[in-house]
């Protein structure tokens, strides 16, 4: 069973949130279909800036807003609460369907309007910016999540000095929160016997507009 590691691949840094809204765009690459294999994950990510919802985030912002989660939740397929997974052509395709945060047709986030209307209980991936994540393999086989910085966000450089621990234990809860959910899924379908032996798994897009 591989190990998941997290680690802060940064020196000291400042920042301090600018309300700008830079970060609240959503880019959906054209060059990526709407279902995409594994093996191009790590060229999608660099390429994209999807918001993906926990079902904890999911919570919370409807019961901030009121709104029920088809009114700001994105998924390629019909949203099915606290459910990410389908599976196609007789279990030979896995789709892990992760929710999304929605995006106006100018590809801004729908909370944002000269700030964003849920700040307060902004969704994990929004909290991690100007920060990101990227994913590596060790050589023991173990996943390390590293954690690097975006320089081109005005707020970095500003403010107070990032406690970098804070970030780890924030990837490690956003990821494993995550990961829990899709697995046990996935084990409950294996055990129905809907998932084929070497099946391929793949990641889906959501709809809404593409940039």
């Amino acid at each position: 069973m591989p190990r998941v590691f997290v680690r802060a691949a940064f020196g000291e840094v400042r920042f301090e949130c600018q309300r700008c809204g830079s970060c609240c765009h959503h880019r959906r690459p054209r060059e990526f279909d709407l279902l995409i294999p594994m093996e191009q994950i790590e060229d999608f990510v660099a390429r994209s800036n999807l918001i993906y919802l926990t079902v904890q985030d999911i919570s919370r912002i409807s019961k901030k807003t009121g709104k029920s989660p088809a009114e700001f939740v994105d998924t390629l397929y019909p949203y099915r609460d606290g459910r990410f997974v389908r599976i196609l052509r007789e279990g030979q395709d896995v789709v892990l369907d992760l929710p999304v945060m929605r995006s106006k047709p100018d590809t801004t986030c729908i909370f944002y309007t000269e700030g964003c209307s849920v700040y307060g209980v902004r969704p994990a991936a929004c909290r991690l910016f100007p920060f990101f994540v990227k994913e590596n393999i060790t050589a023991e086989g173990d996943l390390l999540l590293e954690i690097g910085v975006n320089s081109t966000c005005p707020g970095v450089g500003k403010g107070a000095l990032v406690d970098g621990h804070e970030l780890e234990r924030l990837v490690a809860d956003h990821f494993s929160s995550r990961s829990i959910a899709v697995a046990e899924e996935v084990k409950s379908l294996l055990r129905a016997g809907r998932i084929a032996p070497g099946a391929r798994i793949f990641r889906s897009l959501p709809g809404g507009p593409r940039t």
